[in-house]
């Protein structure tokens, strides 16, 4: 199905309404609901805002987080017969796996990812892609879930936060200056009038308005700057060296603080470090765009920046505290919110340290068509996909390649893949290639069209690579 044929905005929220009706139904009949959601930002803010959702309404529902499909369709086979499912940021790329489930009972998908296969007559789903709107840069998982969340009931615009915090989770504000645009837009404007959001133009560092500058540019993790993301003493040294005033007698200053002059001195200075180490200047351009505050957040918590607060979302889904993302992403705060921020500061450190390892010259490997970061066993798998975002942020691969980044699991190897918007418009689409080359060697993936995943056998490695780099080459023969 082309995006280019047709975009239907009215019939993508009427079947918003018709969903949240359905659910609304089911809740009447005394219904109970398995919420199923992955583990990343966009996933937990999904799985946040349909959990809320539910609460609203006095609904009994359980909430899980998965990072594989296959963990989703275990929960489903043992599911019992008196709940409901609903899969959220995940399902419609797997509607054949699905279709082998012997499930009488509904099963409702909230979804942005292309639909591959055929839905089952049980499948009660929503996905932009069936109405021409592009669910890898305009509306999230978080998004798709806010919409019948809104339908059922209007004071739940009081979550349009969440999506937000979800699709820059989901990196949806990269191809348009760093803003979201698209139905993306749409949560953002509900934000703005409902008082809950703040927008403006400015350096993206995280905590802008309230923490000291180096500190504000070592919590920054999109994009991710190598040696100073992650590392407070190298972002002090960088500033020391540029010549910004870090302080007013004994108090730090902040950035919001600093003139325009400081702010162009600061970004050219940012350039200058960013050539003496091999990486391209594009990578400060991603420094500048708008900002998205939360207004109701403290402004001294990680909760403020709309980006902070989804690296937190995201540190807590890749390091096995999955509940403790949904809990802050449905309202809670106090000792949960000072864990995750503890959390989120590990994670920051850990990834730091995995991109610097797979910057390494013995991880790398080209292949025509790829760029393969080989993290073995000494990247965690669970970081992997945070890693491939960083990486394809600094452009690594250049615009002519694809971006494959792996890590090992106890029994597979994890794959995270990223592709130029070039290659996109070449007619590839990562998600599709990434589902029948894995399937090809036994394993599962699937995606978007710039950005998925597989799992595959540990034996199957380098099988997977040639095959991968060759799909890629005939898909792009006859546009190059």
């Amino acid at each position: 199905m082309s995006l280019d044929r047709f975009r239907d905005e009215r019939g993508f929220l009427s079947r918003a309404g018709e969903v949240a009706e359905r659910i609304r139904s089911l809740m009447d009949e005394g219904g109970k609901f398995l919420v199923i959601c992955h583990v990343d930002a966009d996933g937990l803010s999904s799985g946040a805002i349909v959990s809320a959702m539910l609460l609203r309404e006095n609904a009994r529902f359980v909430t899980r987080a998965v990072g594989e499909f296959e963990d989703a369709l275990r929960y489903l086979a043992d599911l019992p017969a008196s709940y409901i499912p609903i899969l959220v940021d995940m399902g419609s790329g797997y509607l054949n796996e699905l279709s082998k489930l012997s499930l009488s009972r509904p099963i409702i998908i909230l979804d942005h990812h292309e639909p591959i296969g055929s839905a089952p007559a049980s499948v009660i789903q929503l996905n932009p892609h069936f109405y021409g709107i592009n669910g890898s840069e305009e509306v999230s998982g978080a998004g798709v879930a806010y919409f019948v969340a809104k339908a059922l009931n209007e004071e739940n615009i009081l979550l349009s936060p969440v999506a937000v915090t979800g699709a820059l989770g989901d990196l949806q504000d990269r191809s348009d200056g760093r803003s979201l645009h698209g139905f993306n837009e749409k949560i953002v404007e509900d934000a703005v009038k409902a008082g809950l959001l703040r927008v403006e133009e400015d350096l993206l560092f995280y905590g802008r308005s309230s923490k000291p500058i180096h500190v504000a540019m070592a919590s920054t993790m999109n994009p991710f700057i190598v040696g100073i993301s992650g590392n407070e003493a190298n972002a002090y040294s960088l500033l020391t060296e540029i010549g910004i005033r870090v302080r007013d007698d004994d108090r730090w200053r902040v950035l919001s603080e600093l003139s325009e002059d400081e702010k162009r001195q600061l970004y050219n200075g940012i350039l200058k470090y960013l050539a003496s180490l091999g990486l391209p200047p594009s990578m400060a351009r991603e420094l500048i765009g708008k900002v998205y505050e939360l207004t109701m957040e403290e402004p001294w918590t990680y909760l403020r920046d709309a980006r902070e607060f989804a690296s937190l979302l995201n540190a807590c889904g890749k390091t096995g505290n999955e509940w403790l993302g949904i809990s802050i992403a449905m309202g809670g705060r106090g000792a949960l919110l000072e864990e995750a921020q503890r959390v989120l500061e590990d994670y920051r450190r850990r990834l730091a340290e995995a991109v610097e390892y797979a910057m390494r010259d013995e991880c790398r490997q080209e292949l025509k068509n790829l760029l393969v970061i080989d993290g073995g066993g000494v990247i965690d798998d669970r970081l992997i996909s945070s890693v491939a975002s960083m990486l394809s942020s600094m452009g690594v691969q250049g615009d002519k390649r694809i971006l494959v980044a792996l890590a090992q699991s106890e029994d597979s190897i994890k794959v995270s893949a990223r592709s130029s918007r070039k290659l996109v418009e070449m007619g590839l689409n990562l998600g599709k290639l990434l589902a029948e080359v894995a399937e090809l060697v036994g394993g599962r993936g699937g995606g978007h069209d710039v950005a998925a995943g597989a799992s595959i056998p540990k034996t199957r490695k380098a099988l997977f690579l040639l095959e991968l780099d060759r799909a890629v080459e005939e898909k792009l023969s006859g546009a190059r």
